[in-house]
């Protein structure tokens, strides 16, 4: 096999562009597709992305317990981080993914029955690759830093790394396509 058969570099960097520039479109634009509308988790826009959400924990006795807040950011539909907050809230093995979790299952060992109400803080921008700022990750951490009044988040949120940008490196690019 000689080097004349193979793909060169410059086809290679150029396919991954291709992939990874590829205009994502959404044919309906829906807003939610829960199948019972008023169960929504969102009120109706659950299928919205790169937004930073808010999650009020409470508890039935709320006369004793006062209600705490999480902030989080998906850059996907919130539908699916919705599932990955759920998944930890019903499976003690995934407690510790968030602090979110963390407090759910203290307080549901402690028989408080919690409860989460979610809403959403802001819309934003995701990884901008001409200023590598990733406005998701930045909003997020506006919104730690400004709202601490009964927060659960962990202050480490505050100095860590953007996770968006392992998306737009070479380091991920499968030379299978």
């Amino acid at each position: 096999m000689s080097y004349s058969c193979t793909k060169n570099m410059k086809a290679f960097i150029d396919s991954h562009n291709k992939k990874i520039l590829r205009p994502t479109t959404n044919p309906t634009n829906r807003t939610c597709n829960c199948i019972v509308k008023n169960q929504c988790p969102m009120n109706g826009e659950c299928l919205a992305e790169n937004i930073i959400y808010e999650a009020t924990l409470s508890t039935a006795d709320v006369i004793n317990d006062t209600p705490v807040k999480y902030i989080g950011l998906t850059a996907t539909s919130f539908k699916k981080r919705f599932s990955n907050h759920k998944k930890s809230f019903n499976h003690e093995c995934y407690e510790n993914e968030t602090e979110l979790s963390k407090h759910f299952w203290n307080l549901k060992r402690a028989n408080k029955n919690p409860t989460v109400a979610w809403k959403i803080l802001r819309r934003t921008g995701g990884f901008q690759r001409s200023s590598l700022k990733c406005n998701l990750c930045l909003n997020e951490k506006l919104e730690i830093a400004t709202n601490f009044d009964n927060l659960i988040n962990s202050r480490s949120e505050l100095v860590s790394k953007c996770r968006h940008i392992n998306r737009h490196t070479l380091a991920l690019f499968d030379t299978k396509d």
